[in-house]
């Protein structure tokens, strides 16, 4: 080599490594924001938690004071319809859950006064920034909370209704709403904040994200221009050469590796437009759609699959999404919510040693291994072969993602290396858009729960009925009629929103909403405006979420809006219609009537399965539509397996 090809060399070499260097600053910083952006979202969840439990604190309190004073009055009265040995049990019950409700409201309030809010044990630090600019809203909190929390004393250590009984309930009931409003204030200005930072780390992360790919750029077209050139000038003068085929070296088989080549470095320039378009995509569904369209041209894959551990047991793992329709019809559908113990399994080895699993011949693998009900599911529907990664964000372990293929003996080594980058990127989707949309959700969730927890005869409701909806609608797609309709998105969402089907009954008063007897008529139309004042909550909900370019509370709208609607058109609030009533409030309806009539309410104990069932069927045509009842008839034995399995527990 002469000194002018010397030169050459070293200011090839030297612009590799400064560009390779700088890619490894800017992958730093990209790792770093993404982690601050992960702390600053696990934080908003855990204090917007926190606030919402606050504001039901204070309902609580208000019930239960009113609680108090009905009871008392009832033990005075000598018409009392309850054992007064009964009534005094409830009243010391009333004052204990004061007590509790007002420590508890304190102790979270002492918290937030220093800086952090506790969580199970957990304490999440707020910025002091945040802190400054909430301390305005939480000093009207204090100074309002100290007498509020005097009058629960007084309430609580009383011993019959005097004056100061009398005053203390008054001021409690006339300074709960305001009691709400701060405690919302301060809920409302701490997510302005952290919105305002996560949208400055989302910026950095976006500005680092095009350094990245402008560097990847200049490398791409550095090894281009010198090593492509290189190649064809080589292969150039080898066909100067004349080589005969018949006595020589196919010279033909170099194109091969420089096709190969150019394939890896076209790869590796849409690996980056990826990272590009999951820091810009709407939801982690979208994302999964893309890059099971983007990389199944070069990389041997039918399906993606995507296996999660479960939040609030981690010991277990639950298939979440899967892809590839066209391949395997009814494949993602069948293994939808499919749930396993993680130890039972051969995903904890590959969890606990993070490294991929290929089986590339899946009939020669269960000749040898036990064959588990979902992997009956997956050979059923014509997998032959899978590469298993574990996904991970932070180093936080979230699940499994398969790629899997109708054909055997189609993964190599040069596969597993991609496939690891691209596990990558969907544990980074994951994290940005799963996690945020459920900050979102749980507190809007939060808000339903507070309208549940007015009532406490109504239990587990919530939970029972979305239960009962999820059986409904995986049944009804299974029928022709629905087979088209409903997907495994419809099914995650109904069980997802059933549960705020009542979340306007937060804006009825204790007076109707606890009533132990029927309602009058200027009640009940007091009571219909919460199907209206959920739709609203909702609404707003959604507007804020499409802010940022995407929808969450579509579905959720329309079944607290409609989830009274009944069939042939004297339901509330818009008398709407048959079909014309939303699917998904219809098959609302019929999970929210079944679990209602079996449960004990203010006004009526529960009924016996015998009497709900008839008079669900009365409903058939009229309250229901008939089809989801022939449906909830046809699959009664799953719907009472769960109402079984809330009574034994």
């Amino acid at each position: 080599m002469n000194r002018r090809q010397k030169n050459i060399y070293q200011r090839i070499k030297k612009r590799v490594i400064l560009l390779l260097i700088l890619m490894t600053l800017t992958v730093l910083g990209i790792i770093i924001t993404s982690m601050a952006m992960a702390s600053t979202l696990k934080t908003a969840s855990s204090v917007v938690n926190i606030f919402g439990r606050q504001r039901m604190y204070t309902q609580a309190i208000a019930k239960n004071a009113s609680r108090t004073s009905v009871l008392y009055t009832t033990i005075d009265s000598d018409e009392a319809i309850q054992n007064v040995d009964l009534l005094e049990q409830k009243l010391a019950k009333s004052k204990e859950q004061l007590i509790a409700d007002r420590d508890t409201f304190t102790e979270v309030f002492k918290h937030l006064a220093e800086g952090y809010v506790d969580v199970d044990g957990e304490q999440f630090v707020i910025n002091a920034h945040i802190m400054a600019a909430l301390e305005a809203d939480v000093s009207e909190l204090h100074n309002l909370w100290i007498p509020f929390s005097d009058a629960v004393d007084v309430i609580a250590n009383s011993n019959g209704i005097d004056l100061a009984f009398r005053e203390a309930l008054i001021f409690i009931n006339e300074n709960n709403e305001d009691l709400l409003y701060y405690a919302q204030h301060v809920t409302d200005g701490f997510e302005s904040m952290i919105i305002d930072d996560y949208t400055r780390y989302r910026n950095i992360t976006i500005l680092l994200v095009g350094i990245l790919i402008l560097n990847a750029a200049g490398l791409v077209v550095l090894l281009y221009s010198y090593l492509f050139s290189a190649l064809d000038v080589f292969y150039n003068e080898i066909e100067k050469l004349g080589i005969d085929h018949d006595h020589g070296v196919n010279i033909m088989q170099n194109r091969s590796l420089i096709d190969e080549i150019k394939l890896l470095l076209v790869g590796f320039k849409e690996t980056l437009e990826l990272v590009e378009r999951i820091n810009a995509s709407g939801s982690f569904s979208e994302t999964l759609k893309d890059i099971y369209e983007s990389f199944s041209h070069y990389l041997p894959y039918t399906y993606i699959g995507i296996a999660l551990l479960k939040e609030d047991d981690p010991t277990r793992i639950v298939a979440s999404y899967g892809i590839g329709e066209e391949q395997h019809p009814g494949l993602a559908k069948e293994l939808l919510h499919y749930e396993a113990k993680l130890h039972e399994t051969s995903l904890g080895r590959i969890m606990e040693t993070n490294r991929p699993r290929v089986i590339n011949d899946l009939d020669a693998y269960f000749k040898i291994h036990e064959m588990r009900e979902y992997s009956r599911i997956i050979m059923k529907h014509g997998i032959k072969s899978s590469i298993t990664l574990p996904l991970r964000a932070n180093e936080m372990p979230l699940g499994f993602i398969f790629f899997s293929s109708n054909q055997k003996d189609v993964y190599q080594e040069k596969h597993i290396e991609y496939l690891k980058l691209i596990s990558n990127s969907i544990a980074l989707s994951f994290e940005k858009n799963i996690f945020s949309e459920e900050l979102v959700y749980s507190s809007v969730l939060a808000l339903a729960k507070l309208s549940e927890a007015r009532d406490e005869d109504t239990g587990e409701h919530l939970k029972r009925m979305s239960h009962y909806v999820g059986v409904i609608a995986e049944a009804l797609s299974e029928t022709d009629r629905y087979k088209d309709v409903i997907d495994q998105n419809f099914i995650t969402n109904i069980v997802r929103f059933s549960p705020m089907h009542d979340i306007g009954k937060v804006g009825i008063p204790d007076y109707i909403l606890l009533k132990p007897g029927k309602l009058t008529a200027e009640e009940f139309e007091m009571m219909k405006f919460h199907t209206v004042y959920g739709a609203n909550v909702l609404n707003e909900a959604e507007m804020n979420v499409q802010r940022s370019g995407r929808s969450l509370f579509q579905m959720g709208i329309a079944i607290a809006l409609n989830h009274h609607e009944k069939f042939d058109g004297s339901g509330y609030p818009n008398g709407l219609i048959g079909e014309a009533i939303p699917l998904e409030a219809r098959i609302v309806s019929v999970a929210d009537v079944f679990d209602a009539l079996l449960s004990k309410r203010p006004y009526k104990e529960p009924f016996t399965m015998e009497e709900t069932l008839r008079i669900i069927n009365e409903g058939r045509g009229k309250h229901f539509d008939p089809f989801i009842i022939d449906v909830f008839n046809a699959n009664l034995e799953r719907l009472t397996a769960i109402q079984h399995l809330y009574l034994d527990s």
